[in-house]
């Protein structure tokens, strides 16, 4: 196995991975997660294989939710085409589709907050939130590594912990969890990228034929990635449209740091469509298409989403900070004129 920075693996790839001429097995570098990571399984049945290979021999299958160490992660010879990446666990392979990679660090939590809140994002696999700070009171959602969440409040739970009180922006309630669980962002970590550049200097393109996106300034490329977006056809239907990213130019318009997608109800149902947290979330079309961050799936060079932009949760936070228009972090933000988007097939 050799190793790459990250600017030479995207460099030689081109981001698209299946033309590559590679070793079996080769060792993904930067924002991989590498030696002493974990990764946690984010659906039922996911396989773990005797090597790197979609037809190699089954170890086992991982549970929902279960958290297993990850040696390295490598790409293996025989795909799947557009995301060849795989974990090797200390049993065998799994593949990343559904492995999302995740820490277990707890913080210190903070004493007060001040109206309107501030942001923290989940820095353990996953916590149980609860209708009050109290762990016999009415359980919610499971709360997944690098959702994003306002916190409200801080409260001294039924158990002695403190915890926060967080903010729904959809349904317009609050819950609580565990403070340790979650970090809360300095500032410096969310100040606009590059806010100097003029409007008309930065753009970004979104490739869905080699699932990849660039950002631009001034004709010069500063970021690229790989993404799931969601799959494009000439003619769909009125059902298959909402399922697709359209093709054309746009322009980013709003920004929300965290948001609640899916059906907007109250259940502690793993497999409900529900999705809380949702970070870094930049809207480009007026029903909805965004470059958002995600958690339940690590299938990046695939179409996957429901038509969005789907990135890993520090792309997306990339994105967030250096797109236009620069809005005031709150819940909702006004809707501007901004950065343009260009998506082509």
């Amino acid at each position: 196995m050799s190793s790459l920075s990250r600017r030479e693996f995207l460099q030689r790839t081109g981001l698209a991975l299946g033309s590559l001429a590679i070793a079996p097995w080769l060792r993904i570098p930067g924002d991989s997660s590498g030696g002493g990571s974990l990764a946690r399984a984010t659906r039922f049945g996911v396989a773990v294989l005797e090597s790197p290979d979609p037809q190699a021999s089954l170890v086992r299958r991982l549970n929902r939710d279960d958290v297993v160490p990850v040696i390295e992660e490598v790409i293996g010879s025989n795909g799947p085409v557009g995301n060849p990446r795989w974990f090797h666990l200390t049993d065998g392979f799994a593949h990343t589709a559904y492995l999302q990679p995740v820490r277990d660090v707890l913080n210190s939590p903070l004493v007060t907050v001040e109206p309107p809140g501030r942001l923290a994002e989940v820095t353990v696999p996953y916590t149980q939130s609860f209708a009050s700070a109290n762990p016999a009171s009415r359980p919610l959602y499971r709360l997944y590594y690098s959702a994003v969440f306002w916190v409200v409040g801080v409260l001294e739970g039924e158990d002695g912990q403190p915890w926060y009180s967080l903010f729904d922006e959809r349904l317009y309630m609050q819950f609580c969890v565990h403070a340790a669980d979650l970090r809360v962002f300095p500032a410096a970590e969310l100040d606009p990228i590059s806010p100097e550049v003029a409007l008309d200097q930065k753009r970004v393109e979104v490739d869905q034929a080699r699932q990849s996106l660039m950002a631009f300034e001034s004709d010069q490329p500063v970021f690229a990635t790989t993404i799931s977006a969601g799959r494009y056809r000439a003619n769909p239907s009125a059902q298959e449209s909402k399922t697709w990213t359209p093709i054309g130019r746009f322009a980013v318009f709003q920004k929300m740091p965290s948001r609640h997608m899916g059906d907007g109800k109250l259940t502690t149902d793993l497999e409900a469509n529900e999705f809380p947290g949702v970070p870094w979330v930049s809207l480009f079309t007026l029903n909805g298409i965004a470059f958002h961050g995600v958690y339940w799936h690590n299938d990046f060079g695939r179409p996957r989403s429901d038509g969005c932009i789907n990135m890993r949760p520090a792309d997306a936070l990339w994105i967030f900070r250096w797109v236009l228009p620069i809005v005031p972090l709150s819940f909702y933000s006004e809707q501007q004129n901004g950065t343009p988007v260009l998506v082509t097939g």
